[in-house]
């Protein structure tokens, strides 16, 4: 449930690493990325990293019974925690 969000801009470097969580068996992962280009105007910006943890992140349930969670945008009157600088969700059009 939590989310990493990290913007490369100008370059960073990056690998995956997870601590396992179990030494006496197996360790499940989940894991699901989406990569988007920045704007053009936004290349060569600082690369910036934030956490999103889950408890953090709010959901809404709509009028079907989904449950909705907010990570991005506006669903409503419900906003997600704050996007990082020079992303496509920082820009508010």
């Amino acid at each position: 449930g939590d989310v990493q969000w990290m913007t490369a801009g100008s370059g960073v470097q990056h690998s995956e690493m997870f601590p396992l969580l179990r030494q006496d068996s197996a360790n499940t992962l989940e894991l699901f990325q989406i990569w988007l280009n920045l704007p053009s105007k936004s290349k060569m910006v600082k690369p910036h990293f934030k956490m999103f943890w889950a408890e953090n992140i709010p959901t809404v349930t709509n009028e079907l019974g989904a449950q909705i969670t907010v990570i991005a945008g506006k669903w409503g009157e419900t906003l997600p925690p704050s996007p990082p600088p020079d992303s496509w969700a920082s820009q508010p059009e």
